[in-house]
């Protein structure tokens, strides 16, 4: 089935909450789909929380010496699980 950028997003937030995929899995497709394929018309509220969640996914790394060397650059697992369940309760609402 072929999905719109749009909601390839909105699959990837469901995969990710049901646990289907990881979070470098999800940070690294949720990344190119928002920041390169994505020419949707979105919602006010799905403007702001998908950026919010790009933002993260952008910036993720699997790896602790990342998150020693680097603090405060990288996000966690924890970080990307907190926006993710943040955020979909209001686009899937």
């Amino acid at each position: 089935m072929e999905r719109t950028p749009k909601e390839r997003l909105y699959w990837l937030l469901k995969l990710y909450e049901n646990k289907e995929i990881e979070a470098e899995t999800f940070c690294d497709e949720f990344h190119l789909t928002y920041n390169y394929d994505l020419d949707d018309e979105l919602t006010e509220t799905e403007r702001v929380l998908f950026k919010e969640i790009a933002t993260v996914a952008a910036r993720f790394s699997p790896f602790e010496e990342d998150h020693k060397i680097y603090p405060w650059v990288y996000f966690t697992t924890e970080d990307v699980e907190r926006v993710v369940s943040g955020n979909s309760s209001e686009l899937f609402s």
